[in-house]
């Protein structure tokens, strides 16, 4: 019957590396699609809403900044969803994870829904604002894609929010 510390021909250990470095490649995918509808589309600017979250994702637009956010936010339309937790991620430089903690830190993440921590923002009259980020990107400003997202009935809902470095400011 084989070894049973292997899958697939493979150790256990170099297939689950396998299989998180192909689950993580292909969020990054989907992500970077996303955005890319949202900049040929010409998609609504950030401070513009409120948005409304998907199941497949839904492109929240496109901005540009010469490295300082000044309290970046985004409205969503719940909809009638029974929201469940909150959550706010990022891809820094098309493959740094990191997730924001309900206390507006910004901390490693490895890409697995399950590890996500709940933001706990409040619902005020069927809308939920996300915090971002205030303040400095400036070390990170290399192409960030934000993700918000809210989860109702068991189904991840999100968006994604693209922030370009912009032309000549040397972020």
């Amino acid at each position: 019957m084989g070894d049973m510390g292997s899958l697939f021909g493979l150790p256990h250990q170099a297939w689950i590396k396998t299989a998180r470095r192909s689950y993580l490649d292909s969020l990054a995918r989907l992500i970077a699609a996303i955005w890319l509808v949202g900049c040929v589309t010409g998609a609504a600017a950030a401070q513009d809403g409120p948005h409304v979250l998907t199941g497949s994702g839904a492109a929240l637009g496109t901005m540009q900044s010469g490295g300082t956010l000044d309290d970046l936010r985004l409205i969503v339309s719940i909809g009638g969803d029974a929201v469940e937790s909150t959550y706010v991620w990022a891809i820094i430089g098309g493959s740094e994870l990191r997730q924001r903690t309900n206390n507006g830190y910004w901390v490693p993440w490895t890409g697995d829904q399950a590890d996500l921590i709940d933001n706990q923002f409040a619902i005020e009259g069927g809308q939920i604002v996300f915090k971002l980020v205030d303040g400095s990107i400036a070390a990170d400003n290399q192409g960030i894609t934000f993700v918000v997202g809210y989860r109702s009935g068991g189904v991840l809902k999100y968006g994604t929010l693209g922030v370009l470095p912009k032309s000549g400011d040397g972020s």
